[in-house]
């Protein structure tokens, strides 16, 4: 049972391959924290942040991260030095949503858990689980493009909450992808929250991400009495495929919405500056979660992947007793 809410909040965080914050100061009004104004934090929270095992994990951050593993599958899995580089960067989180699983088999995505969970023994015995999606792209349009999702996640710190799924695009066809859904538990109990990964089509971004807003309502209804929802992936969100004027001009990014990964940000390896992937935090007391965020420019090699992982730290306050 949880024990702590947030209330009304709504936390929308679309992750990205960009730069970071400064920590965000606790108890800071909206305005005065908002991580749209900070640079990037180069340092990832693998190096810049203590291990979490054997803390108090109420307080310690959760260290969040989303990563477009660029044609992700068995090619690439037969690739060790490839899957060893993967391998650390998902140990360098507690939870990373990963997009472009191509592996119709499934061999790729659980083979990089197998060498995750190797470096248990010299790592404190932390190991991670995988939740893996169906194959998206249901409707008959869509079915030249069809992927998967993953999440890694720490179990000392995270267990899923009911059964992940793929948003319900059936009746409009908002997406080539549909999101993949899941609703994460801290495992001292006192917060949980949905996360939404997503992958856009490159010359559909704009219009795909303007319909996640049908995706927070649906997922708000799908998961009844959760008040926290993070959006993350590869939302193309920049250069030829979405122009700052087209995103500025979406309801998403009105002033419900906190867009943590700004449009100066840059997620991508290629030469030009384009931030496809996002963090987006909405609601009240949103940005105030925001510990830092980054990005992981771990690696220069693309056969790895033409994205860098995006990162995050997220704390939530656990709740006061009553008096």
């Amino acid at each position: 049972m949880r024990t702590r809410r947030a209330g009304s909040f709504l936390a929308i965080v679309v992750l990205a391959a960009c730069g970071g914050a400064p920590p965000t100061p606790r108890g800071a009004s909206p305005e005065a924290s908002s991580p749209q104004s900070a640079s990037p934090h180069e340092t990832p929270p693998s190096a810049a942040s203590p291990s979490t095992e054997g803390e108090d994990q109420a307080h310690a951050p959760l260290r969040l991260a989303t990563f477009n593993i660029q044609v992700f599958g068995r090619a690439k899995a037969g690739k060790p030095e490839v899957m060893a580089k993967l391998a650390e960067i998902v140990r360098g989180y507690d939870l990373v949503a990963v997009q472009e699983v191509k592996d119709t088999s499934g061999e790729a995505p659980r083979r990089l858990l197998e060498l995750v969970n190797a470096a248990a023994a010299n790592d404190n015995g932390t190991t991670y689980a995988l939740a893996l999606s169906p194959r998206t792209g249901r409707e008959p349009d869509d079915l030249a493009s069809q992927e998967q999702y993953a999440y890694y996640y720490r179990t000392d710190r995270l267990r899923v909450s009911g059964e992940p799924t793929l948003f319900d695009d059936a009746e409009h066809d908002y997406f080539q992808r549909e999101p993949y859904l899941s609703r994460f538990e801290l495992v001292d109990g006192h917060a949980t929250f949905v996360v939404i990964n997503i992958h856009t089509r490159p010359r559909s971004a704009v219009s795909e991400i303007a319909a996640m807003e049908h995706v927070f309502a649906w997922a708000k209804a799908h998961f009844a009495g959760e008040d926290t929802f993070v959006a993350v992936g590869d939302f193309n969100a920049g250069c030829g495929y979405a122009s700052e004027a087209d995103l500025d001009a979406l309801p998403i990014h009105g002033t419900a919405y906190d867009w943590v990964v700004p449009h100066s940000a840059d997620t991508n390896l290629a030469d030009s500056q384009c931030p496809y992937d996002r963090i987006v935090i909405a609601a009240p007391e949103g940005n105030r979660l925001v510990e830092r965020w980054g990005v992981d420019r771990a690696f220069h090699d693309r056969v790895i992947s033409d994205h860098w992982p995006v990162w995050v730290e997220l704390l939530w306050a656990p709740e006061r007793p009553e008096n």
